[in-house]
């Protein structure tokens, strides 16, 4: 169910006071983007100082005044610890305080970004928060209608005209776009004439690099090239150092550790030809919409959003169970490579549609429910 903005209900009324929580979530660019359309729509967001405490939330709340909302992203940074006990001490202090909130009548919404954490850590007491959160918050929100369905059936929600379509916003005009394609394979001493797959952003296992690298080097030819760029998970020197074995007898893989600065991006995605998301799970993909706006090409499995927000017009969609599917995907980008221009630019028409004036737009009529007499 994607709603459509007809009224700004939020702003007939006073400025809102809400916060997003945990804190952390600060650094994500999709916090950044939608916390800077929010204030348009006369919702003032309020962010926790450093200092702050993540589990014990409730102070935050009440300076300098109350809060009319609170609105969860991820959950997993509320249960990090390696001992069992802390967490289960956190998951009863989430719990009481999801209720002092209802008891106060502060709202409650939840964007469902994940239907659990990439590292499967702590995933009980993940779960268990994520169910006592869907059952307590007076608003959802998704990111497609897949999404939509396996979140209601993953935390048993019966109260499904809670839950609410809000598509990821686009990442146009958000970082440079300046440089040249040759300017950009220069910095990153690609050759000229090549054919340039990418990898960009963080690396973690679930994201399949380590089945992408295996999958690349069974590609013939010297004219073809893979660039893997982007901070390994955690810093973790032993995934770094598999990593960098791996590619050691493939001369055509660049490897890029570290993170990527945001004035850097423009440089990797305009030096490739596709970029590539050889995820082997996965719900909802920012990365896919920063690649779209960049008007890339894009390799990636129909799955989760993914298959929503890509089309066969401008994507190597496959299946995420097919073994295949990567190298079919990537045989037939260099087979089509005449095609890839004008894939990416129906991409980045397709992205353009997720401006953020409109994705703020939509997030605050879900606020706008939640303050509806019947939501009370």
């Amino acid at each position: 169910m994607i709603i459509t903005h007809s009224a700004k209900i939020v702003s007939q009324t006073a400025t809102i006071k809400s916060v997003f929580l945990p804190k952390f979530v600060y650094d994500n660019p999709y916090i950044a983007q939608l916390i800077n359309s929010l204030k348009y729509e006369g919702i003032e967001l309020n962010l926790p100082s450093e200092s702050s405490s993540q589990s014990f939330f409730l102070p935050i709340l009440f300076s300098p005044k109350k809060a009319d909302f609170v609105h969860f992203h991820w959950l997993h940074p509320f249960f990090q610890h390696k001992n069992p006990l802390v967490n289960t001490v956190k998951l009863f202090l989430v719990a009481l305080q999801l209720i002092i909130l209802k008891l106060l009548n502060i709202k409650i919404i939840w964007t469902v970004h994940n239907l659990k954490n990439h590292e499967n850590v702590n995933l009980v007491f993940e779960r268990i928060c994520s169910i006592i959160m869907a059952k307590l918050s007076n608003a959802i929100i998704t990111h497609c209608q897949i999404a939509k369905t396996d979140a209601i059936k993953e935390f048993q929600i019966r109260n499904q005209a809670k839950v609410f379509v809000v598509p990821h916003g686009n990442y146009i005009e958000c970082y440079e776009n300046k440089i040249d394609k040759s300017s950009a394979r220069k910095r990153l001493g690609l050759k000229s004439s090549s054919f340039v797959f990418l990898f960009l952003g963080s690396i973690r296992l679930y994201k399949g690099v380590f089945e992408l690298i295996e999958t690349f080097s069974q590609l013939p030819g010297d004219n073809i090239e893979l660039v893997i760029a982007g901070r390994v998970h955690d810093d973790s020197l032993e995934m770094t150092e598999i990593l960098r074995q791996k590619i050691a007898n493939d001369s055509r893989i660049k490897f890029f550790p570290g993170f990527i600065p945001n004035d850097e991006i423009q440089v990797y995605m305009n030096a490739c030809d596709v970029v590539l998301f050889p995820y082997r799970d996965i719900l909802t993909s920012g990365a896919v919409l920063l690649a779209m706006s960049f008007a890339k090409a894009c390799i990636a499995p129909r799955r989760g959003c993914i298959g929503e927000v890509l089309a066969d017009n401008g994507a190597f969609l496959y299946q995420i169970d097919d073994q295949q599917g990567l190298q079919k995907s990537m045989d037939s980008a260099l087979e089509r490579q005449d095609e890839l221009f004008s894939m990416g630019q129906y991409n980045f028409q397709l992205a353009k549609q997720y401006n953020w004036q409109y994705i703020a737009a939509m997030t605050a009529d879900v606020y706008g429910y939640c303050l509806r007499p019947s939501q009370s």
